[in-house]
């Protein structure tokens, strides 16, 4: 029996997020999960986090996105992102609000269309500057983190956040800079929504 590369990864992550200890390694469990809809790493996509800082304001999010072949071909995404939450605002108890929450990320396309290194003997020297692989993002983010009822919390989960994220890369920036009369300031945005749960 084989699995698709779609399923080894999905499996992989929710092995990932479920709840376990080892000894001297508590670092390695992940305190996040989340799934995310566009935004840059995919049309779905799916990963685990962790909370950075003694204040927990920063976060590291370690994703895999997907793009079906009915979108325009099959492509897998894979992330790394960083965000920090500068200040939040308490709606009573039923609710944290992190208005405005800066960050950066980078996506990594494997695949035999996509070139971290360009190919020397195809392209001139510096005739692109820019890998077909990598993208360097940055975003912006607005989040609202709910606290669960007790009944909830019994099984692990601590919060359940609802997310949306603007962003943009180096490729997209470069290019409206250079051609400011032909495209649009907001074009070169991304916007992604996402459900977070922490445990």
């Amino acid at each position: 029996m084989s699995l698709s590369k779609g399923t080894f990864f999905s499996l992989l992550l929710l092995s990932a997020i479920i709840p376990f200890k080892v000894k001297g390694q508590k670092f390695l469990i992940p305190q996040t999960a989340t799934i995310q809809r566009a935004g840059s790493i995919g049309y779905n996509s799916f990963g685990i986090g962790y909370n950075l800082f003694a204040n927990k304001r920063g976060s590291l999010d370690l994703a895999w996105g997907y793009v079906p072949k009915s979108k325009g071909g099959r492509q897998d995404i894979f992330a790394g992102k960083f965000a920090y939450r500068p200040f939040n605002l308490n709606i009573k108890n039923f609710a944290v609000l992190s208005p405005l929450n800066p960050g950066l990320f980078v996506t990594h396309h494997p695949g035999g269309t996509f070139h971290t290194i360009l190919d020397k003997d195809q392209y001139p020297d510096r005739y692109y500057w820019w890998s077909s692989a990598v993208r360097f993002h940055l975003s912006a983010s607005t989040e609202l983190k709910i606290n669960t009822p007790k009944s909830l919390a019994k099984t692990g989960i601590g919060q359940i956040a609802v997310y949306t994220e603007f962003n943009t890369n180096e490729l997209y920036f470069v290019s409206w800079f250079k051609n400011r009369k032909e495209i649009q300031l907001g074009e070169i945005f991304k916007l992604g929504f996402g459900v977070k749960v922490y445990f």
